[in-house]
């Protein structure tokens, strides 16, 4: 809304506009709103299918249980988003039996399809508003690219049910225990097990990438002993 004050006893004076802070707020909303669409745009899948040669694959670390939310924002802007799910567990309520949910292979993480520059990056760190995106593997500058070779295998499993709820795994693996990841996004990389959850086959392991440790909690099958 636009104030006017009239002054009184001024003879010809002209009406004065108060513009409200608010409007002043709005506006720079608005600009940001602009920048942080250009930048997201500068990810869109269209760009890395154009360009296969300089696309890669990364890792957007976001918070629990959001996953799915980031997912559909990324496919909202045309970027090729990815989590990979497994079948948990089958459930009993008031003696019925509940499909299985779907449930994140690698809690806490979104594949991103893109072109990275330092425009998309930034784009993809700030373009959700409740800033439920935390951070990406590696540095904003240098990010983990993960190979082409590496996201199809890991489809590939996923989709064979590989890493579906099963019995307790045989093989066991002790906290602070020194393995080798062999499979998903950190396929090659060393890593030590922070915790363990054989009911569910389950580990989380710390992973080092470049110069930062990155947790991560996977199937038990992903990993092996040194």
């Amino acid at each position: 809304m636009t104030m006017q004050h009239r002054g009184k006893g001024f003879g010809n004076a002209k009406p004065i506009v108060i513009r409200p802070y608010a409007d002043f707020k709005q506006d720079k909303a608005i600009r940001a709103e602009r920048i942080r669409v250009s930048n997201i745009g500068m990810a869109m899948s269209q760009i890395a299918d154009d360009h296969p040669e300089l696309a890669a694959w990364l890792c957007l670390q976001v918070r629990p249980r959001a996953e799915s939310a980031i997912e559909d924002l990324l496919a909202e802007e045309k970027v090729h988003a990815l989590v990979p799910r497994y079948k948990g567990p089958e459930m009993r309520r008031r003696h019925r039996n509940v499909e299985a949910p779907m449930l994140p292979v690698m809690p806490g993480y979104v594949l991103v399809r893109c072109v990275p520059t330092a425009q998309s990056v930034q784009g993809l760190l700030t373009f959700d508003r409740q800033k439920r995106v935390v951070g990406i593997v590696g540095d904003p500058e240098r990010p983990f690219r993960v190979p082409f070779a590496f996201i199809e295998r890991f489809l590939q499993k996923v989709q064979a049910g590989a890493y579906d709820y099963r019995a307790a795994a045989p093989v066991e693996f002790a906290v602070g225990e020194s393995v080798r990841i062999v499979d998903g996004p950190f396929a090659s990389y060393l890593g030590k097990i922070l915790s363990t959850d054989y009911q569910k086959c389950r580990v989380e392991v710390e992973v080092r990438i470049f110069s930062g440790l990155v947790p991560v909690e996977m199937d038990v099958a992903q990993i092996e002993k040194m």
